[in-house]
């Protein structure tokens, strides 16, 4: 087994975690914003300052002051993994000429494949959603209930980003995660090309399209449409794999086992992509701001360890692999990893950290960046607060999420309650980065 720990150099903005002392205050607290909630997975807001809660069962729910406001209810399968995934609102929506959103969820059709569907709200009110705007973008075919991914988030270059499992069979014996192009159920990570019964594709990826525009006629290339067929959404020029034959337009990076969350840095553009792990190591990998075509090794590797020298693994150079900064064991009955936010809020102390949480062991976690290297270093972590009831707080957390102030919020998955860091005492931070 090998080991590796990567050494992530940051840009050195005037506000980033180089130029603040990243020491939380003493007074740092999980502040109660909403109840009555059901198996939250995400928080999201509208550019135009609203706040939205991503419920498993298929709702999107609106908050309002205190109060949980249903405003978008579809059906989902929900079993296992599935569900309600994800939420973006249009880069440039403000409830007038611009009134499109979008939702990742589990399709309840046969097979139970994944989906991007494009809604939009009424012209006449923006709470409101009109729900025959709907369109279906894309969807792709699933095996398992579960290493769905299903996270979206729309990056600074307009493009839509979209995280997708690796199909859900433990230790990816079809190499989908490695896989470029179409292939069957086979167990031969070898293979990578079409075959008989229903072709897999698109799996353990990092997706980037345009929802907001259509394809008259599909290219080969396009997996997840119909060659020749209109498509739901349009392929980047810059995306990868473009003009490349057997390999996915879709695809923006590689190699993941189940990217549940990510998110990208709203002072520069990273993408910090959170990867669950099969039974020894959670992780989360920087993507610098406008890179892509990154590989981050899964099967061939499990955090910073090799995992499967196999297939494509056998040949696959650890210098061509993107590595994890954070990378945490299951030791103190930790298993799954909920990724966070590269804080960029009010509270001056937390500015710059990676805030995260583990699912299982419910501790949340800080990690923080010199300019340089990050602390704690691969293979341990930071505990800020376990909500295990001790304090009051007593729930799992699925994901996280930013206002359009940069405060950060928790999702209590577990007792349907939403949360803010909050802080009396510290000094606020203007988007400038100056007090």
């Amino acid at each position: 087994m090998t080991r590796r720990a990567c050494a992530l150099v940051l840009p050195l903005l005037a506000w980033s975690a180089a130029g603040l002392a990243q020491t939380p205050p003493a007074d740092l607290t999980l502040q109660e914003v909403a109840a009555g909630l059901s198996s939250p997975l995400a928080v999201r807001h509208a550019p135009d300052g609203r706040l939205f809660v991503v419920q498993k069962g298929g709702t999107v729910q609106r908050i309002v002051g205190a109060t949980p406001v249903p405003f978008l209810t579809i059906a989902v399968n929900t079993s296992s993994e599935s569900g309600l995934l994800g939420l973006a609102f249009h880069p440039d929506y403000d409830g007038v000429a611009e009134r499109r959103f979008y939702v990742s969820y589990t399709s309840p059709d046969a097979g139970n494949p994944q989906a991007i569907a494009e809604f939009a709200t009424s012209a006449g009110d923006p709470d409101v959603v009109d729900l025959a705007s709907r369109r279906e973008v894309i969807r792709i075919p699933d095996m398992a209930g579960n290493h769905n991914g299903g996270d979206i988030a729309f990056g600074p270059d307009g493009y839509l980003y979209w995280s997708s499992g690796d199909g859900g069979i433990q230790n990816d014996p079809n190499g989908f995660a490695q896989c470029l192009w179409k292939k069957p159920i086979d167990n031969d990570p070898s293979s990578c090309s079409p075959g008989g019964g229903t072709n897999y594709y698109l799996l353990g990826k990092i997706l980037r399209i345009d929802p907001t525009q259509t394809t008259a006629s599909a290219s080969a290339e396009m997996c997840a449409a119909t060659e020749g067929a209109q498509a739901g959404y349009r392929i980047p020029p810059d995306n990868p794999y473009v003009g490349s034959t057997d390999t996915c337009d879709e695809i923006a990076h590689v190699g993941m086992r189940n990217p549940w969350r990510m998110s990208f840095d709203r002072a520069n553009g990273d993408l910090y992509i959170s990867d669950v792990g099969q039974g020894s190591w959670e992780e989360t990998t920087r993507i610098p701001a406008g890179e892509l075509g990154h590989n981050l090794g899964w099967r061939c590797f499990e955090g910073v360890d090799a995992f499967n020298g196999t297939g494509p693994c056998a040949t696959l150079d650890e210098d061509a692999v993107t590595f994890p900064f954070q990378v945490y064991g299951h030791d103190e009955g930790r298993c799954s990893i909920s990724g966070g936010y590269r804080y960029r809020g009010p509270i001056a102390g937390l500015v710059g950290m990676y805030i995260s949480a583990d699912y299982c062991s419910r501790e949340i976690f800080f990690a923080r960046n010199d300019g340089v290297d990050w602390d704690p270093p691969v293979g341990s972590v930071d505990v800020w607060r376990t909500l295990d009831g001790g304090d009051g707080i007593a729930t799992s957390i699925a994901g996280f999420g930013e206002d359009s102030d940069g405060n950060l919020y928790v999702a209590g998955f577990g007792n349907g309650r939403l949360y803010r860091f909050f802080s009396a005492s510290s000094g606020t931070l203007f988007a400038d980065g100056f007090e």
